[in-house]
């Protein structure tokens, strides 16, 4: 899957997304963006982002990234969440986001209303529901909240909200998927909601943070995250998963993957994301390892291991190294023909049966020297004049594979050819990095 839902994501390519990703987020008025990956893959799912407890200022175009906005609330005051001293607040880390008291009706009925109408004429599938939080503790303090002093009375709110919103969404044909705030450990509280919704998000799915050397779950975390997953396939919703980490961690990429492999069943997807604005690729998403041939099981030193018509997935989610048999011969992530490894602490492998490997090796061939861009010019006196310039993604240095000056009007697709370096980086799933600047 695929999340664009920053600022920058407005200049990015979405070009190879539609043949990659199964879903996709999208802002309200990236509309175009829309448009063309569903003209390219009408079975992609594509979900508008959705604020739920929160409400920011509409633009001038009236765009926001909350189902409700600050205008709306003008005539609505007691729509402002207050603090203990009687105080509007905002979000901890969101100074434009002011907290909405999700638990009355009314506000629910206006952001039913607004996003219904914001849905219309485009070929959403439905809404990411931002922000459906069991406890105020992400976005402000706990006991400082008058209305809600504690996750008890904060959790019967959302939960309102949740049974609201859900059904009135879902009776007009769209998906609802809420991004629940810390699942794997919220699960007693989220569980009943499940039935108005299509489905979840889990934020931090076996990992957080922005580096490869933090935030990998384990233990009772990594099983709560597997539990969540099973419960969703099990109802027969969507489960969407997502690892924070760099750009180009390869490892958490695959210890995530592999996880959602252990528990998926035709009905989740996953990401790794180090902001919301580009697309990461690793070659094991395109192995095709067939069907499963049963659930995945635990090994006695803890590691689960599902098998595949044509393939083996293997997680490790303790804290120390495991010695693996693989009960037959398979490579990839990174291993030769083999029939055992040792798997460090917190990683997962995705593997095809050597055979399988080999066949897949000599299908797979990359003759994109090349590749379209899209310019758009405002001004139409005259042509706008730009450079675009193609680089390796997460290469630690700009490494350039790519760059074209153009004059273009209104919008063209222009032809940027790489390097011998930038066509072995795509032959081997590497990501590159496009930019569009003013040519001075």
């Amino acid at each position: 899957m695929r999340v664009a839902i920053d600022g920058a994501a407005w200049y990015e390519t979405f070009e190879r997304t539609p043949d990659r990703a199964q879903v996709v987020v999208l802002q309200a008025w990236q509309t175009e963006k829309l448009r063309k990956m569903k003209a390219a893959n009408p079975k992609l799912k594509v979900l508008m982002y959705r604020n739920l407890s929160g409400m920011s200022r509409a633009d001038k175009y009236g765009n926001t990234g909350t189902g409700v906005t600050v205008q709306d609330a003008q005539a609505h005051p007691d729509w402002f969440l207050r603090n203990t001293s009687g105080e509007r607040f905002t979000f901890r880390d969101y100074d434009y986001v002011w907290a909405a008291d999700i638990g009355l009706r009314s506000f629910q009925e206006r952001w039913v209303a607004n996003t219904l109408e914001r849905l219309k004429g485009d070929p959403w599938d439905g809404v990411l529901m931002d922000d459906t939080n069991p406890t105020m503790f992400y976005s402000y303090y706990v006991d400082r909240v008058a209305k809600y002093p504690d996750d008890t009375a904060y959790q019967a709110a959302t939960g309102s909200a949740v049974a609201y919103i859900g059904p009135r969404l879902r009776a007009a044909g769209h998906l609802v998927i809420p991004n629940f705030g810390s699942w794997r450990v919220n699960r007693d509280a989220i569980t009943p909601w499940l039935k108005y919704v299509s489905g979840g998000m889990e934020e931090h799915f076996t990992k957080y943070g922005r580096s490869s050397r933090e935030g990998h779950f384990t233990g009772n975390d990594w099983d709560n995250n597997l539990a969540t997953l099973k419960q969703v396939q099990g109802m027969g919703k969507l489960y969407l998963g997502i690892a924070h980490s760099s750009q180009d961690d390869r490892g958490a990429a695959r210890y995530g993957w592999a996880t959602m492999l252990l528990g998926a069943e035709g009905n989740a997807t996953f990401g790794l994301h180090d902001d919301y604005t580009y697309e990461s690729w690793f070659p094991e998403y395109g192995y095709d390892l067939g069907a499963p041939r049963g659930p995945e099981s635990e090994d006695a030193d803890g590691v689960h291991r599902r098998v595949f018509a044509r393939g083996l997935v293997l997680v490790n989610p303790t804290k120390e190294r495991r010695r693996v048999r693989f009960g037959g011969r398979y490579r990839g992530s990174g291993i030769g023909p083999s029939t055992s490894t040792v798997m460090q602490p917190h990683t997962g492998l995705v593997l095809l049966s050597a055979s399988e490997r080999a066949t897949a090796q000599r299908k797979r061939k990359v003759r994109r020297r090349a590749l379209r861009v899209r310019v758009s010019c405002r001004q139409s006196a005259r042509p706008c004049r730009r450079v675009i310039t193609v680089a390796l993604r997460g290469s630690g240095r700009r490494v350039v594979v790519g760059r074209r000056r153009v004059a273009v009007r209104r919008t063209a697709r222009v032809r940027v050819r790489l390097s011998a370096k930038g066509h072995a980086a795509l032959k081997r799933g590497r990501t590159l990095r496009v930019s569009v600047r003013a040519r001075r």
